[in-house]
C-alpha cells in the first residue's frame, strides 16, 4: 500500500497537498484493517512522502520537501500533545551532573584532543583506549570482557548490521522475539532476511520454541533482549538464559544478546548474561543511548574470544573506520564513574514514573514486570489497538500499537506502549496516563471524550 502510494505521488496522480483518505475509508474501501491502514500511511511518512497533522489528516508533501529531523520534546502548535510514543530517556533535570557530564567533559576533551592526531581514520574495531573503557563498562553489568574481544560501534543498530553482513547473506532465515524491536525488523526487511519469529509468553522467550524453530528452518542467528524486552517489558528468568544457551550449543546457533537497558535495572535484580553463560557463542550488546540520550550513538560489543579479528575487514567496508568522538565521550563518563551517575539518576526518574503507572493502572500492569522506561498495556474490549490510538491522539496522547512490533503472521495483540521516559516532566506522565486510563475504562472510537 505504501508503495502504491509512492507510485501516485511519482506519477502525478496524487499531488503535493493531496489528503489521503481517512484510515476506516480507506480499510473499507481495500478490504483490509485500520491497523493496516495506519501501518501502511507510517511507512509513507517513513519514506518522507507524505505527513500527518491533527485535524489535517494525512496529506502529501509539497515537492522538494525534504523531512525535517526529529525534533524531541518540542512542543506543538498548541502545545498540549503528551507523547509516549518515540522512546527517549528521561531528560537529566540534575544540573550539576547535566553540567559535569556534557559541558565540563566536554571542553576537557577538546583541548585533549588538540595534542592528538586526527588526520587519519581511526582503528576500525575502535581505539585501544575506547575498547578499554568498554571493557570496564561491561565488567560494570557483570560481563566478563577483555578489551581485545570489544568492538566500539556508532550504536547497536549497526552492530546488528555488522553482525548480519557477517554471519549471514541477504534472504538467510533470521530467529527473533515477536513483537520484537523496530529498528531490527526494519533492518531485516532492508536485506529481505527471512525472518523467523518466535512468540513470547508472560516469562519472555520460551527455550523450547527457540529449538522447534531452529530445527525448522537451520537459522544460525538468534537476536533476543533478555532485560526489558521492547516492547512488552519482560524479563528472562537465568533458567531460561542458561537453556538458550544449552540450545545454542547444540546447534551451533549464534546469539545477539542486545541489552540495552540492563544498566537501568537495580543490580541486584539483574540475571547473568547470556554471554556469560554461553561465552563462545554469543555478541553480547550494551549501548548507551537508552541510558544516557539518544545522540550518544555509542555501543560497546563484547564478541566471542577471537571472533572480533574477524569482524575488522567487514567493518571496514561498512564504516571507513571506528567511532571517535562520542566513544571518547562515553569513555570520559566510564574512566571518571559519571556513565554509572547517569545511569542512577536514569534509573531512579523511571522508577518514579512507573510507581506512578502503577498507581494509575493498577493490575493492568504486570505483577512481575520490572521498572521500565516503558509500558505494554493489554486494550479491553471491545477496543482496537488501531482505534485506540487514533482516539488517544484526538485527547492529545500519541502511544503506538502492538501492531507495529509484530513480525509474525500470528494477529498483533490488542495492545499498545506507552514510553513513560519520553515526557518531559511527571506531571505530563500523570497526566497522560490517566487520560489512557480514562479512555480504556470507555469505547468511544467516533465520539471522543475529553479528559
Amino acid at each position: 500500500m505504501a508503495e502504491a502510494i509512492r507510485d501516485a505521488i511519482q506519477a502525478d496522480v496524487l499531488k503535493p497537498g493531496d489528503k489521503l483518505p481517512p484510515h476506516r475509508e480507506m480499510a473499507w474501501k481495500l478490504g483490509v484493517t485500520t491497523a493496516t491502514v495506519a501501518r501502511a500511511y507510517n511507512i509513507a511518512a517513513e519514506w518522507g512522502l507524505v505527513f500527518s497533522r491533527i485535524g489535517h489528516g494525512t496529506r502529501v508533501r509539497e515537492r522538494g520537501d525534504v523531512r525535517e529531523p526529529i525534533t524531541l520534546r518540542e512542543g506543538n502548535e498548541r502545545g498540549t500533545l503528551i507523547d509516549f510514543g518515540l522512546l527517549l530517556p528521561t531528560p537529566l533535570q540534575d544540573h550539576a551532573l547535566r553540567r559535569q557530564a556534557f559541558e565540563n567533559v566536554f571542553a576537557r576533551i577538546g583541548r585533549n584532543i588538540l595534542d592528538r592526531s586526527l588526520s587519519g581514520y581511526a582503528p576500525d574495531l575502535g581505539y585501544r583506549s575506547h575498547r578499554e573503557a568498554g571493557a570496564d563498562w561491561l565488567e560494570f553489568l557483570s560481563v566478563e570482557s577483555d578489551a581485545r574481544d570489544v568492538v566500539v560501534t556508532r550504536g547497536a543498530q549497526e552492530a546488528i548490521l555488522l553482525l548480519l553482513s557477517t554471519f549471514t547473506q541477504p534472504g538467510d532465515p533470521v530467529l527473533l522475539e515477536d513483537p520484537t524491536y523496530l529498528g531490527l525488523s526494519h533492518l531485516l526487511r532492508l536485506r529481505k532476511h527471512q525472518i523467523i519469529p518466535l512468540q513470547l509468553d508472560a516469562e519472555g522467550l520460551p527455550p523450547q520454541a527457540i529449538e522447534r524453530k531452529v530445527a525448522m528452518s537451520s537459522a544460525k542467528l538468534l537476536f533476543l533482549t533478555p532485560n526489558l524486552q521492547n516492547p512488552t517489558g519482560v524479563t528472562l528468568s537465568t533458567e531460561r538464559r542458561r537453556a538458550i544457551g544449552q540450545i545454542a550449543q547444540r546447534h551451533d546457533l549464534l546469539i545477539i544478546e542486545n541489552d540495552p537497558f540492563s544498566a537501568l535495572v537495580e543490580k541486584d535484580a539483574r540475571s547473568s548474561a547470556i554471554a556469560s553463560m554461553a561465552p563462545e557463542r554469543t555478541f553480547y550488546l550494551a549501548s548507551l543511548s537508552k541510558c544516557t540520550g539518544p545522540a550518544m550513538r555509542v555501543c560497546f560489543m563484547r564478541c566471542p574470544p577471537a571472533r572480533s579479528q574477524g569482524l575488522e575487514g567487514v567493518k571496514h567496508a561498512l564504516t571507513l573506520g571506528g567511532a571517535f568522538l562520542q566513544a571518547e565521550i562515553a569513555g570520559e563518563w566510564i574512566r571518571t564513574g559519571l556513565l554509572d551517575r547517569l545511569c542512577t539518576w536514569q534509573r531512579d526518574a523511571i522508577g518514579r514514573r512507573w510507581s506512578l503507572a502503577r498507581s494509575i493502572m493498577g493490575d493492568r500492569l504486570g505483577e512481575k514486570l520490572l521498572p521500565a522506561p516503558f509500558v505494554f498495556l493489554h486494550l479491553p474490549e471491545p477496543w482496537r489497538a488501531s482505534e485506540f490510538v487514533s482516539v488517544a491522539r484526538q485527547s492529545s496522547v500519541i502511544c503506538i500499537e502492538a501492531d507495529r512490533f509484530t513480525v509474525g503472521r500470528a494477529g498483533a495483540p490488542q495492545a499498545i506502549r506507552l514510553a513513560l521516559s519520553t515526557p518531559a516532566t511527571e506531571g505530563e506522565v500523570q497526566r497522560g496516563l490517566e487520560i489512557v486510563a480514562g479512555l480504556m475504562s470507555t469505547y468511544s472510537p467516533s465520539g471522543v471524550t475529553r479528559y
